[in-house]
């Protein structure tokens, strides 16, 4: 059975692990943390979960700002530790899939590894909360999505680690590397960006951004957060929803370049 791990970059997350790590373990992938300096409540987690998928909890200091080179970086050093077949650049508010009913994510990576391709390409599907609805297992519970796709092929987020591809030259979107084979299928990657309007509120409007990064014009689609444009929309020409959460009948022809912020508010009114 190959070998596989997920590294996950984390600050304070415990509502999302609680969900995503049984789902990983299940599948036999191990995961390596990285923590930013997370609260109590977190280190409790790890321990819950250590083994089984947790295999190690690395540390980044947290100076205040976020910095995804930082972090970028810092997984590469992980990676370049790592003894495993492949490996996944993966946060914490998602959920990688196979495409096809049945199958997880370890059949994809399996499927890929057994027809020598060495990298899987994933499409971007961003789940959406229910103004006012509780979310207990986000999961099960958001069936309301849109596509995000700005441009194709732009999540390579499992790859062999014998390659040595590097993702930081991308903001961890694209690899760079000699020899990169992508596999042909792209599969479902579940973006639980927020799990309500207040969540949203806490997790966007008190974030500050690297500085440096800014300069470079990173997070552009991050800078401009409001009370207004955070609000969930309850319609959109881009929003679609799934029979049930275990359906991967995913709408890909009516994609969004942008994220539900930026969308026109008139446009969604009139959806």
């Amino acid at each position: 059975m190959l070998s596989i791990c997920a590294v996950i970059a984390v600050r304070n997350e415990v509502d999302y692990l609680d969900t995503l790590l049984p789902i990983l373990a299940n599948q036999h992938i191990d995961v390596a943390i990285l923590d930013n300096d997370s609260g109590e409540k977190s280190q409790k987690l790890y321990a819950r979960y250590a083994g089984t998928p947790i295999i190690s909890v690395n540390h980044l200091r947290f100076n205040g700002v976020f910095s995804l080179e930082e972090q970028l970086v810092a997984k590469r050093k992980i990676y370049n530790k790592l003894k495993h077949d492949w490996v996944i650049h993966h946060d914490a508010d998602e959920i990688m899939e196979h495409r096809q009913p049945g199958k997880d994510l370890r059949t994809a990576i399996e499927e890929a590894h057994d027809q020598q391709y060495n990298v899987l390409n994933f499409d971007e599907f961003v789940f959406l909360p229910e103004a006012g609805r509780p979310v207990e297992n986000y999961y099960t519970e958001l069936l309301n999505y849109y596509f995000f796709e700005p441009r194709p092929l732009r999540l390579n987020r499992a790859w062999r680690r014998d390659m040595h591809f590097d993702n930081t030259q991308n903001g961890g979107h694209r690899l760079a590397g000699e020899n990169i084979r992508i596999a042909p299928t792209n599969h479902p990657l579940r973006h639980y960006v927020v799990l309500s309007n207040q969540h949203a509120l806490k997790k966007y409007l008190s974030r500050r951004f690297s500085q440096a990064e800014i300069n470079k014009g990173k997070h552009g689609n991050r800078l401009n957060f409001t009370v207004e444009n955070l609000a969930i929309p309850e319609q959109s020409p881009f929003l679609f929803t799934l029979p049930n959460y275990q359906s991967k009948e995913f709408r890909r022809d009516c994609p969004t370049k942008t994220h539900y912020w930026e969308w026109d508010r008139n446009t969604i009114r009139e959806a």
